[in-house]
């Protein structure tokens, strides 16, 4: 009897004491645990048919999540917001924005790229500029940021990272990665570094195939797992894996090998929410199918099963086609057995925690649009900051800091003249300037010529007309990726602006009138150069 009495008592504890997380979980139908798995690209802009393909799946097989692609900011607003009325959960929303909305979003600002970030010295800067990504995502009703990229980009020829990599030192990447994932996760938005184990070493884009990197787990242990053992520790939200082989390791590739993601989850110890690049890579369907894909990433140990694509081709072929064989086949497996429902269970409420931790349970829903917000002028004042901090001198043999005195030619690579921002500046101030692409340009009577290069204007004849200049009277402003700087090996005062963005340029401008240092470091080894 008194057991009886005991049970009476202490079962109403126990229920009472599951957070809304446990309680929904207890209610949750397999499709509906299933349905949580899986986060699909939602695009704005589109059609309705589109529209409806989605609310279709949203309700038919209860969808966990959607990844955001091409937008504006109202539009997308009221799109998600739409989305989550629907939907019987709040949906998670995420969105690729590693160098901000611009990266995504029309209208909206791009911050530097991880390369230009590396080459910063203020720390302050990289953590506000993740504060701010942050605040912006959230106001256009984003939760999770697949951001930062933490590869380190150690093969000068990588087609996929190059300079969304902040350098090709570990220690470079962990800090400068920190410092942006404290930035937006102190403004409640779920970072997820990426892509595990590493993506710096490759020469295959695995949008279009399978890479491959023949490192062992010693080297991976070195170098490519440093910066997510630092992150992990700093308490990283999420992490999400890649599809990249290492035959010394599997015959799998990492997203769907197990062995492989328990390095993560058992010996680092990481229980936060572990999320897959897109499924519908050609890296992974050039050798399996849409079901074996989801069955495989999901035993594997990924939380959130992601697919994304932005022409209307590829999201209804994900959408109506591939999405319904993944879910199938995860759900015959956990039909038929074959398949612990207790282990759903634990991905489920890994992902119901994560948005309770958010108070998604409370408040799904994106705030009205606030122009202020989205294109605040402290958001563009730090975005100029930022491209000042990384300006970086390559080499200087004695021509800088610039004399504007010294009888200068400006010569640049842009051959509209008339639209150039230094140009602009430049002639108010007397300086005579040029396109180095003029046909008799006459540089004796001048004593300097700086020249500035654009990266998308770097072709051999750029080459062979830069061969005519002296490389001891030529100052060099490279706005562009500095693994192009092996083709101006020549000359002798070079100075990396990293982008053609006109934050770069105004930098460029301020330092040639002398109102700004060029404070930044090289990000990567000069030596590989």
């Amino acid at each position: 009897m008194n057991r009886i009495l005991c049970l009476f008592i202490i079962l109403p504890f126990f229920l009472f004491s599951k957070n809304i997380s446990e309680k929904i979980l207890d209610q949750m139908t397999l499709d509906e645990k299933i349905g949580q798995l899986f986060m699909l690209p939602a695009c704005p802009k589109s059609d309705e048919n589109h529209l409806k393909d989605l609310e279709d799946v949203i309700t038919k097989y209860h969808l966990g999540g959607v990844i955001v692609k091409q937008s504006d900011a109202e539009t997308q607003i009221n799109f998600l917001n739409h989305l989550q009325k629907i939907s019987k959960l709040p949906l998670f929303v995420s969105a690729d924005a590693e160098w901000g909305l611009g990266m995504r979003m029309e209208d909206t600002i791009s911050f530097p790229k991880n390369m230009t970030l590396g080459a910063i010295l203020n720390d302050e800067l990289l953590y506000e500029m993740g504060k701010e990504i942050a605040l912006q995502l959230k106001a256009v009703g984003v939760h999770i940021n697949f951001a930062p990229v933490i590869d380190i980009n150690s093969n000068a020829k990588n087609p996929i990272i190059n300079v969304r990599s902040f350098s090709d030192d570990k220690e470079i990447v962990a800090k400068k990665a920190n410092l942006l994932m404290q930035g937006m996760q102190d403004q409640n938005i779920i970072a997820c570094p990426k892509h595990f184990p590493g993506l710096g070493d490759v020469i295959v884009d695995p949008h279009l195939d399978i890479p491959i990197a023949y490192h062992n787990l010693e080297r991976l242990e070195n170098i490519e797992f440093y910066p997510y053992d630092v992150l992990i520790n700093k308490n990283a939200k999420a992490i999400m894996t890649a599809h990249v082989l290492f035959p010394k390791l599997s015959n799998l590739p990492a997203t769907l090998c197990k062995e492989i993601l328990d390095i993560l989850i058992k010996e680092k110890g990481f229980k936060n929410l572990l999320i897959t690049d897109a499924l519908n890579m050609k890296a992974l369907t050039k050798y399996y199918e849409a079901g074996e894909i989801s069955l495989l990433s999901h035993i594997a140990g990924n939380d959130i099963l992601l697919y994304g694509a932005i022409g209307k081709v590829s999201v209804d072929e994900i959408i109506l086609d591939f999405f319904p064989k993944a879910f199938m086949a995860l759900k015959q497996a956990y039909l038929e057995k074959t398949l612990d429902e207790e282990k759903l269970n634990e991905h489920v409420l890994k992902i119901l925690k994560a948005k309770e931790d958010l108070n998604l349970f409370e408040n799904r829903y994106a705030a009205p649009y606030d122009p202020d917000i989205i294109l605040n002028p402290q958001a563009l004042e730090l975005k100029q900051k930022l491209f000042d901090a990384a300006l970086t001198i390559y080499k200087n043999d004695g021509l800088l800091p610039v004399d504007l005195n010294n009888n200068v030619l400006y010569l640049t690579s842009s051959q509209n003249l008339s639209e150039n921002l230094i140009v602009k500046k430049l002639v108010l101030e007397g300086i005579e300037c040029k396109s180095i692409y003029e046909r008799h340009l006459d540089l004796s009577s001048k004593n300097l010529v700086i020249l500035s290069i654009y990266e998308s204007c770097v072709t051999e004849k750029l080459l062979n007309k830069m061969k005519k200049l002296d490389p001891d009277n030529t100052i060099i402003f490279f706005f562009g990726s500095p693994y192009y700087l092996q083709d101006f090996k020549e000359f002798k005062n070079i100075v990396l602006a990293y982008q053609e963005e006109e934050e770069a340029y105004r930098a460029v401008l301020s330092y040639i009138f002398g109102d700004i240092s060029a404070n930044g470091k090289l990000p990567i080894d000069a030596k590989s150069l």
